[in-house]
């Protein structure tokens, strides 16, 4: 069987284009007459199985454009106002609300420790903080030292 046969045949077998196969030439002159002799689909596949005819790998999609577009923006290119979308304030990536947050239960948690409140009072002042009732840590600590 002619190469160009033998590619047309496999191609079907394992459902890829002719492209995509390849003939190993240092196999082929091994199994040379194996190969003249293939005549049925049967004999395609042995071939393919003796590893004559293989499939090439996919390629996949490239990285290296988006490699190229991600160390441009770590030196802080590609940000101006053609590349923005939405308002600042919806670009805002800093949420102040939890880092106070944050900040006051870690506060809490300390002056717990400290054994200057008790569990009733903590679970209150956790709640209160929860409703950002504080504007700080000093608006908590002026709060606890009142009370």
């Amino acid at each position: 069987m002619k190469q160009d046969k033998l590619k047309k045949m496999a191609s079907k077998l394992l459902r890829t284009g002719k492209q995509r196969l390849v003939i190993n030439l240092d196999k082929y002159q091994d199994n040379k007459k194996t190969v003249d002799d293939a005549i049925t689909r049967d004999d395609v596949k042995k071939i393919i199985i003796s590893g004559v005819v293989e499939k090439r790998p996919d390629t996949g999609q490239s990285r290296g454009r988006a490699r190229i577009l991600l160390a441009k923006k770590k030196l802080k290119r590609k940000r101006g106002p053609g590349k923005r979308k939405g308002t600042p304030k919806a670009r805002e990536k800093s949420n102040e609300y939890n880092m106070k947050i944050r900040g006051l239960r870690k506060k809490l948690k300390e002056t717990k420790k400290k054994d200057e409140l008790k569990e009733k009072n903590y679970r209150k002042l956790y709640k209160m903080v929860k409703g950002n009732y504080f504007r700080g840590k000093k608006h908590l600590e002026e709060y606890i030292n009142t009370k």
